[in-house]
């Protein structure tokens, strides 16, 4: 626990790695919904042509 100011070594490593999930998963969310937009894109009919 924080006490007077401090927080021992394993806990600020396991908020940093918590944080670091969440930023993964956020970027990953983000990586989907863009792969979506050009999933739907080209279902439509637009892009480039398949050799």
């Amino acid at each position: 626990m924080l006490q007077n100011g401090f927080a021992n070594y394993n806990e600020v490593i396991t908020a940093r790695q918590s944080l670091l999930q969440a930023e993964l998963g956020s970027i990953n969310d983000q990586l989907q919904r863009l792969q979506s937009v050009v999933n739907l894109y080209r279902s439509l009919g637009g892009g480039w042509a398949s050799p």
